[in-house]
């Protein structure tokens, strides 16, 4: 019989495809609740929140195999401490992660894994140290502030809002000083005074008088003694009154503390101050009673009006709001809930009113050293007019002063002098023919729109060190600060513009500076912005790079203004060496000017030989001093070139100038050498672009002033790498700090300037004086003349001698004098005592012709002088002269 194919499967056969399929996914669903576990604890940052994690170190061993030891060894003591070995934490050797394993039951076994847990690891022999792991708290330090128009604060690249709230710079991202993260480093210029050179400082704005300077109180005694003084001079009836009874008869509520800074007294009761009997007082009227309990602004001074306190004054043309708002773009305080933030809002502000009124050279001179030690930076958004006419800088006083203020300013370090570039863009000026801009010893700040172009109000010059943001256009947005709250004011603008906007920004990342290395000299301020300054695309700016590696432009200087590189810079900057310099001898040229396209050039070689005294090697500044007669200043061009062929035009034809008077012995800077080598041959190269009538222009003389130090090339290269390594913020922490050297004692003089109100009373002194001097003289001259006349003739009648008709037409006969006729004495006649009657004493021209003889008939009212004389004496005389 056939053997049929038996049905039971052989159990060597392979399986079927259905049943290796259905197999394989059976067993990866009873795989995935595992691998999910393994995934959930694989890693010592996969554990989730609220899970119990120790933190293990484990005993090393030495050896080839340590690693893989410490491996095996950490999941042994894990699994006997009931946990699971997470790995290696980061790149610690030697240091694991040990989780509590995840399961349904997790929650309900707290309490027993971490007991279980402390006990195997607190006895281990292997583990040297254990720690459980606990929930920190942490949070982003981005800066959040409250004020309603810092999102509006384009120029600040504001963060910490969101995006639908922001009105920062989204048209041209990255133009901005880029200064929030100098803020959450906790850099806002603490510990450093700005002071605003301008028309005056409102500082009882609500953005502003926390940070206002004040010194300290002359009368270290509690209000509650000071305000009866006062209250009572102000209101008779409150005389012998409780404090507290006053207070509250004014309308201010108790208090005890001791005297506050003006803010604080302005906040007592200044926006409403009433009377004992209910009438609301004047903001005036409560001022002057709060006055003397405010402390006395120590950086501080108005020298328009001779007093401590820089409050601007109303004016008719509700313009003196110009310091308020550049204060407030320094300094305005951030979180209370009114209008902006200052770019250095933890520094000090201080003011000094010197805008509102005649100005003069000496009160020029004294603005600029006041209150030096206590200073740190004066931000001069001011200068000459900006008509594209005027050549004008500080006078002998002003230049002695700026020069003072470097040398003895700040403890020696230096005042940091922060200058306007100029608005006259409109007129073509020139921000060269502004000697503060000029100076070597100001930080000259020129305008860049939100765009970063430069505005049409904006001047360019050789000597601009770097440009930051302004206002621009109409359609542009201007800068939001703080402004006045008085006449139209109301405490906040959106529109300050012109250069005048920019330079307060940069006096406050300056303070930034100052605030991380509070040893920078001026020149070390100079040389960070020019090490720092960001280039960027401009298809209207001239940007030239120097022999050093600097690029600069006439129209935004070495570029724009970084915060975050200005501060990481200043960390770790170490000072440059001692200024060095060269002046030429003065060279006498008298040479023509021809027309273009003709041009004169005249050279200078600057020799190893001249530099070998001052050790100056590359250069900083550089400067022309050039006297030159011309019948039309305007139609001028000069440019200088250095030794290594750059270019710099010092001085622009403009078309506005017509003054016939030329250049006496004005100087021209620039900085676009800045870090070259001094040695070589310096060009200086005049044009006449005029179609003027052909009188020419004379160049009479010349010289050349380098400005430097004794870097070498060499240095400089060293010193740009060592800043760039320094842009990351390694060494912006508390932690890291170079030694700065102390600071001079120098005590600061108290200066005195002749203000108006002073020379008029000078002026009426004098006057005084004068009108009493001539008086006295007067009354000394007629009481002689009296004293001349009443000794007349005493003895006999006395003559008037006769005139000739000619001499009295003429007016050429000498004064009369009475003659008198004398008698024999033995008949003399008895003295007349009496006085002389008017009639006797009036002179002859006032009488009558007929009248000059007096009657003989009646005795004589003038007796001669000569009656007591000896009769010898007077023998055989006649008559004599009395």
């Amino acid at each position: 019989m056939p053997k049929g194919r038996q049905k039971v499967p052989h159990l060597d056969a392979p399986l079927g495809l259905p049943t290796c399929l259905w197999l394989e996914l059976a067993g990866l669903f009873l795989l995935v609740p595992f691998v999910m576990g393994l995934a959930e604890t694989s890693g010592p940052d996969a554990q989730a929140p609220g899970g119990l994690s120790w933190a293990v170190h484990l005993d090393s061993l030495e050896g080839d195999r340590e690693e893989e030891h410490l491996e095996q060894q950490a999941d042994a003591v894990a699994q006997e401490a009931g946990l699971v070995n997470a790995g290696r934490i980061g790149e610690l050797r030697g240091h694991y992660l040990f989780v509590q394993p995840a399961g349904p039951s997790q929650a309900m076994e707290v309490q027993s894994v971490r007991q279980q847990a402390e006990a195997v690891l607190a006895g281990h022999e292997a583990v040297r140290w254990h720690s459980e792991q606990r929930l920190l708290k942490r949070t982003k330090r981005t800066v959040h502030f409250n004020d309603p128009k810092y999102p509006q604060q384009w120029h600040l690249c504001v963060i910490g809002f969101p995006p639908h709230l922001l009105q920062n710079n989204q048209r041209s991202p990255g133009r901005d000083i880029n200064v929030t993260g100098v803020w959450e480093r906790n850099v806002t210029g603490r510990g450093v005074t700005v002071v605003v050179v301008d028309d005056g400082v409102e500082h009882t704005v609500q953005d502003i008088a926390p940070n206002y300077v004040s010194g300290p109180e002359p009368h270290a005694r509690p209000m509650s003694e000071l305000l009866p003084h006062y209250a009572s001079a102000l209101f008779p009836s409150l005389a012998g009154t409780e404090p507290n009874q006053i207070a509250s008869e004014v309308g201010w509520g108790a208090f005890s503390s001791p005297v506050p800074a003006s803010f604080a007294a302005w906040q007592l009761g200044c926006s409403r101050c009433s009377s004992p009997k209910g009438e609301d007082l004047s903001r005036t009227s409560c001022f002057l009673l709060l006055l003397p309990l405010c402390r006395s602004p120590e950086g501080s001074y108005d020298l328009n009006s001779n007093d401590p306190d820089p409050m601007p004054h109303p004016d008719l043309e509700n313009g003196n709001h110009h310091g308020t708002r550049c204060a407030g773009e320094i300094a305005a305080v951030p979180n209370n809930s009114f209008c902006a933030v200052g770019v250095a809002y933890g520094s000090r502000i201080a003011g000094i009113r010197v805008l509102d009124g005649p100005l003069t050279d000496s009160m020029e001179a004294v603005a600029f050293n006041k209150h030096y030690q206590i200073n740190d930076i004066y931000s001069c958004s001011w200068g000459p007019d900006d008509d594209g006419k005027t050549v004008d800088g500080p006078h002998q006083l002003g230049k002695a002063a700026l020069q003072h203020g470097v040398m003895a300013g700040r403890q020696g370090f230096g005042s940091i002098f922060v200058v306007a570039s100029g608005n006259g863009g409109q007129h073509n000026d020139n921000c060269n023919y502004d000697g503060y801009a000029n100076s070597i010893y100001t930080v000259t700040i020129g305008a860049v729109d939100e765009e970063g172009r430069m505005p049409f109000y904006a001047e360019e010059c050789a000597s601009m060190l770097a440009v930051t943001f302004s206002g621009g256009d109409k359609m542009l947005r201007s800068i939001v600060t703080t402004d006045w709250d008085l006449q139209k004011g109301t405490g906040c603008t959106e529109g300050h513009t012109g250069t005048s906007a920019a330079a307060p920004l940069a006096a406050g990342m300056i303070a930034l500076m100052l605030q991380v290395r509070p040893c920078l000299t001026w020149r070390d301020v100079q040389h960070i912005i020019v090490f720092t300054a960001t280039q960027y695309e401009d298809h209207h700016a001239d940007w030239l790079t120097n022999e050093a590696g600097f690029s600069h432009s006439h129209q935004h200087g070495f570029g724009l203004l970084n915060a975050w590189r200005l501060v990481n810079a200043a960390k770790i900057w170490t000072s440059v060496p001692y200024l060095a310099s060269y002046v030429s001898p003065v060279l006498k040229e008298n040479k023509a000017i021809l027309r273009s396209p003709h041009l004169l050039e005249v050279l200078w070689n600057v020799s190893r030989m001249d530099l070998e005294m001052s050790g100056l090697k590359t250069l900083e500044h550089v400067a022309v001093t050039v006297s030159i007669a011309h019948p039309r200043r305007g139609s001028l061009e000069l440019k200088l070139f250095c030794p290594s062929g750059m270019v710099s035009l010092i001085g622009t034809p403009r078309s506005m100038d017509s003054d016939p008077s030329g250049f006496d012995d004005w100087t021209f800077s620039t900085v676009r050498c800045w870090g070259e080598r001094a040695k070589g041959t310096y060009r200086l190269v005049i044009r006449d672009v005029g179609d003027e009538p052909p009188q020419l222009g004379i160049l009479q003389q010349w010289q050349l002033t380098l400005y430097g130090s004794m870097w070498s090339p060499v240095d400089i290269r060293e010193r740009q790498r060592l800043l760039e390594s320094a842009m990351s913020g390694k060494y912006l922490h508390d932690g890291f700090s170079l030694p700065c050297p102390p600071g001079l004692e120098i005590p600061e003089e108290d200066g005195y300037t002749i203000t108006p109100n002073t020379l008029k009373t000078l002026v009426l002194v004098g006057c005084f004086t004068i009108f009493w001097t001539i008086y006295y003289m007067l009354e000394i001259y007629l009481s002689h003349k009296n004293v001349a006349s009443t000794q007349g003739c005493r003895n006999g009648p006395c003559h008037w001698p006769q005139r000739s008709r000619k001499s009295r037409e003429e007016g050429t006969e000498l004064e009369s004098v009475p003659l008198c006729n004398s008698k024999d004495l033995n008949g003399a006649e008895t003295e007349n005592r009496s006085p002389p009657t008017t009639a006797d004493l009036l002179a002859p021209d006032l009488l009558h012709e007929g009248d000059w003889t007096l009657s003989q008939n009646s005795q004589s009212a003038l007796d001669c002088p000569y009656q007591h004389q000896q009769p010898d004496l007077l023998q055989g005389k006649e008559e004599q002269i009395c």
